[in-house]
């Protein structure tokens, strides 16, 4: 099983505001959201009940806001027009970084449009850094579905098996959302990680007749090891209108198509060198309770 390492050299952030598991945070209009929905007379089932949905909301880790976070709106003169506004990290203590303006994209990218008055992403670094096993790289992403309304993450790979050192990857860039100062307060999902393995996939493009079409229907004449979801779906309580009617959801998830992401990832067994980790002669640190902001972060 290979191993996610987060290190850093903050006391208090190991103890209160490590990592989190994305499967146990999920935001509250998520939660409070149900399978099915009525429209007039209508019932939908809505994306509540979409396993694509459910398991990248579930996939990796969440880096959080490890105290509340200052950012400012202001101009540059020296840079750009004074007519372009710029939302610049202020008082992070050592987490505030260099800003991207629109002079690094050579004008050719405006994250709300040429009208936008905002042209610069800000930029900090989180007080965590990420080691991985040779060969395995992470998705840096913006935290599924949890919309922040103030800014959203700029999303890339990083190689974090060679590119590791100290603080090399602890950088995160951010685009505002918004024309004016506000606070990431502590506790707000910064970052979504994701480690995936780097391999080599070739591609292969086939055109299948309609023959086959329909003897993928049926597990009697089909070729493949499994029922089709069409098959599933013409068993008593799959059809459209019965699953409408019974609030159950289709088949993907009732077949043996799904496989739940969530379950790749775990922090139950973590090896010796990890500083949770239980030895003969250390105690684990206290259970660590973290509460998330409810609702928007608050504009200042």
């Amino acid at each position: 099983m290979p191993t996610i390492e987060f290190t850093c050299y903050d006391s208090e952030t190991v103890k209160n505001f490590r990592p989190v598991l994305a499967k146990d945070v999920s935001p509250d209009w998520w939660k409070q959201m149900k399978v099915q929905s009525s429209q007039g007379t209508v019932k939908t089932q809505t994306l509540r009940s979409c396993p694509a949905m459910d398991d990248w909301l579930k996939s990796g880790w969440l880096l959080v806001a490890n105290r509340d976070m200052t950012i400012t709106a202001g101009y540059r003169k020296e840079m750009d027009e004074d007519t372009n506004i710029f939302a610049t990290a202020n008082d992070l203590k050592g987490y505030a970084s260099p800003s991207h303006g629109s002079h690094q994209f050579d004008g050719v990218f405006e994250y709300f449009g040429t009208d936008a008055p905002i042209k610069d992403a800000f930029k900090m670094r989180n007080p965590w850094n990420i080691v991985t096993p040779a060969g395995y790289s992470c998705f840096y992403l913006d935290p599924f579905l949890f919309q922040n309304k103030y800014f959203a993450t700029w999303q890339g790979i990083i190689d974090t098996d060679k590119f590791n050192a100290n603080m090399d990857n602890a950088q995160i860039i951010f685009y505002p959302k918004v024309d004016h100062g506000f606070t990431i307060l502590k506790g707000t999902p910064l970052c979504q990680i994701i480690p995936y393995k780097r391999e080599v996939w070739n591609a292969s493009y086939i055109q299948y007749d309609h023959e086959t079409f329909q003897r993928n229907r049926s597990t009697i004449t089909t070729n493949l090891n499994h029922e089709s979801m069409d098959e599933w779906n013409r068993k008593k309580g799959f059809s459209e209108q019965e699953r409408a009617d019974t609030g159950k959801t289709g088949a993907y998830r009732k077949g043996s198509y799904w496989n739940p992401k969530g379950r790749f990832y775990s922090e139950e067994t973590p090896p010796p060198e990890c500083p949770f980790h239980v030895s003969e002669d250390k105690s684990a640190p206290e259970e660590i309770q973290l509460e998330l902001p409810i609702g928007d972060n608050d504009g200042s």
